[in-house]
């Protein structure tokens, strides 16, 4: 595991985008294409694992619904990550449903083929053993913020991550900029709230002076400041 890996580790956003990670071994077989349009599903939760999906192109969320039908966002997957791994190794059956955020741009990989790589491939193994590490603790603090954590602080705290994760220093804009272009829908997804609510937070923000917006991407202005408000009074 390397120092980004360390870092993301230990400070996980539930934004999860993996350019450094490839699967050109997993994937040297006849791995169909397939395109999945905004909002299409990929798998439903409860839906029997046949196959694990490779994003190549785009974003997928993850979310787990109710018996009443209420859904909770716990994650979305970008570019170079895999959904549907997690439920391969338990009873057959995905726990979450997978859900196009963007256009999306997949592979389809037998579950059986990624069984087969895993246990001959240990690049293949850890990059799994690691989506899968990252992706309960992602869980994890969703649980802790979606149940105790008041609209500012989810907010607050998913800026937060997306920064200590994907931001870099950038002495032109005055700030840590996040790589990752996101959308106030995602944000509002994957904070459990309405749009209208997650807009009025990011004016909030903005107003503070805690962020800005360069172009398509979040400039985070006082990391501390955004630290202090995610953590509550």
């Amino acid at each position: 595991m390397d120092k980004k890996d360390a870092g993301a580790m230990a400070s996980p956003s539930a934004w999860i985008e993996l350019p450094h990670f490839s699967w050109e071994a997993l994937l040297a077989e006849d791995a169909p294409t397939v395109r999945f349009r905004k909002g299409q599903t990929l798998f439903s939760q409860g839906d029997a694992v046949s196959r694990v999906h490779v994003i190549e192109e785009g974003r997928v969320r993850l979310v787990l619904l109710s018996a009443a039908g209420h859904e909770k966002h716990m994650a979305i997957v970008g570019a170079h990550g895999m959904v549907g791994e997690c439920s391969a190794f338990l009873d057959g059956r995905h726990s979450v449903t997978a859900v196009a955020s963007s256009e999306v741009l997949a592979r389809h990989v037998d579950s059986r083929r990624l069984m087969r790589h895993m246990q001959s491939d240990p690049a293949c193994l850890r990059q799994v053993l690691w989506l899968i590490s990252v992706k309960l603790r992602v869980i994890a603090i969703q649980n802790l913020l979606l149940s105790q954590a008041t609209a500012a602080q989810r907010v607050a705290h998913h800026l937060v991550q997306l920064a200590e994760t994907y931001g870099e220093a950038a002495e032109a804009e005055g700030g840590i900029v996040i790589g990752i272009a996101f959308t106030h829908q995602e944000m509002a997804n994957i904070a459990g709230l309405s749009r209208v609510m997650t807009s009025n937070v990011l004016i909030q923000l903005h107003a503070r002076g805690l962020i800005d917006k360069v172009k398509a991407h979040c400039v985070v202005r006082d990391i501390q400041g955004l630290r202090q408000l995610a953590a509550g009074p």
